[in-house]
């Protein structure tokens, strides 16, 4: 969020218990026909708690990404891709620097995120000269969407 200035995937996220959740595809997890690159299948932890696998159903499409894109999945599973992390492991290091989920999580549980409680002061109170360039691109790109809209 805060290096690229919006969420990831520009999806909506909502600050559940166990972290983002991006409702665009949590609020669709259960119609397959939305989905044509993945499938969800229902499945229960050792524990008997619902859940998901998500599964690939087709190939990966690298022309879909940016380079930057690419080169951070590349870290990503350098990072986490290792015999010994497990799911406990990636979730709590995936959402252990999200400072817009934990400031959410804590207001409102389940409220919608916004990026820009990310960051640790109040870049729409901050002179546009001593802004950070992690914040102006944000600010950037907000303004863009106000636009559009």
């Amino acid at each position: 969020m805060k290096k690229n200035g919006d969420m990831p995937l520009e999806l909506t996220y909502k600050a559940m218990e166990h972290g983002p959740v991006p409702m665009e595809i949590y609020n669709n997890r259960d119609n397959s026909s939305f989905f044509s690159k993945v499938i969800f299948e229902p499945s229960q932890t050792k524990n008997g708690k619902s859940m998901y696998l998500i599964k690939p159903n087709g190939t990966f499409d690298p022309d879909y990404f940016a380079t930057a894109e690419l080169e951070e999945m590349n870290n990503l599973i350098d990072m986490f891709a290792q015999q010994w992390v497990g799911a406990t492991e990636i979730s709590e290091a995936s959402h252990q620097n999200i400072k817009a989920w934990e400031k959410t999580y804590s207001r409102q549980p389940n409220a919608n995120i916004d990026p820009i409680e990310e960051f640790d002061r109040d870049i729409t109170a901050v002179p546009e000269d001593a802004l950070h360039t992690e914040e102006l691109k944000y600010l950037m790109r907000r303004k863009i969407a106000k636009l559009v809209v």
